[in-house]
């Protein structure tokens, strides 16, 4: 069930992240460094989620990496006003990163002992 829960959660929140970055406005920056906030807290989200959700994490570590590079590189060569921005995608990287180590951290108290041979192995 929790493999169930992760895997729509991912597919949802990586509609949402997709829908702001392809979009040809950003996000109103709330704070300084907004966006980059919310780069590496939408991308560690994806990565833990991946984890608990899906088998083949190194597969599912770098799609999400190539996610959050291919959307850089659509606003700074596609979206009039939006620029490709290289701290971005560290952020996006970074938060893939932490994701998976969150993953792979709540994986062991939230999923069963047979689910666990399949995230890690």
């Amino acid at each position: 069930m929790i493999k169930i829960i992760a895997r729509g959660l991912f597919v949802l929140l990586l509609a949402v992240a997709l829908f702001a970055g392809l979009k040809s406005t950003p996000v109103p920056q709330v704070v300084s460094h907004f966006d980059l906030m919310l780069h590496f807290g939408a991308f560690a989200a994806l990565g833990a989620l991946w984890i608990l959700g899906f088998a083949r994490p190194l597969l599912g570590m770098g799609l999400l990496v190539a996610v959050g590079m291919g959307i850089e590189v659509w606003q700074g060569s596609m979206l009039p006003g939006r620029t490709m921005d290289g701290m971005d995608m560290l952020a996006n990287g970074l938060g893939v990163l932490l994701g998976w180590m969150a993953g792979l951290l709540v994986s062991n108290f939230v999923l069963s002992p047979a689910d666990k041979n399949v995230v890690i192995g």
